[in-house]
């Protein structure tokens, strides 16, 4: 593997580690508390963190994934790796479409006889009286 497609793969890896930096950093050094976890049926536990301090973890995470995205363009573009959508083949006009599925319909329909017919019992000849001759009675 060449040093660009295994950049172009650690890049993305890299940049999911740094989106776990400010909340490890934030709980880490207890600027911010969660309430203790309460078992089932107890009333919640108060929470201490005041609004204000969660607003701002929460204004600084959104600016912090807004730079790790500017952070993935440009280094996708240092590395001149441009994603784009494969170009598929022109879709058929939609004559064709309905012919195309006629004629699958018509197939469908011809292997289910062969199979129906397949499952019925082969029949026997059906006795035929005499032929009692034509117009002159021979």
């Amino acid at each position: 593997m060449d040093r660009r497609r295994l950049l172009i793969i650690l890049v993305p890896v890299g940049l999911i580690v740094l989106t776990l930096v400010p909340a490890t950093v934030t709980f880490g050094l207890g600027w911010l508390r969660l309430p203790p976890i309460q078992p089932p049926g107890a009333s919640p536990a108060r929470d201490t963190t005041s609004l204000e301090a969660w607003t701002l973890f929460a204004v600084f995470y959104l600016v912090w994934m807004l730079a790790l995205v500017v952070l993935l363009v440009w280094s996708y573009d240092r590395l001149d790796y441009h994603w784009q959508y494969h170009e598929r083949s022109p879709r058929p006009p939609k004559k064709e479409r309905r012919r195309l599925a006629a004629g699958m319909g018509l197939l469908a329909g011809q292997e289910q006889a062969r199979a129906e017919a397949a499952k019925r019992p082969p029949r026997a000849p059906s006795p035929r009286p005499p032929a009692s001759g034509g117009k002159d009675g021979v």
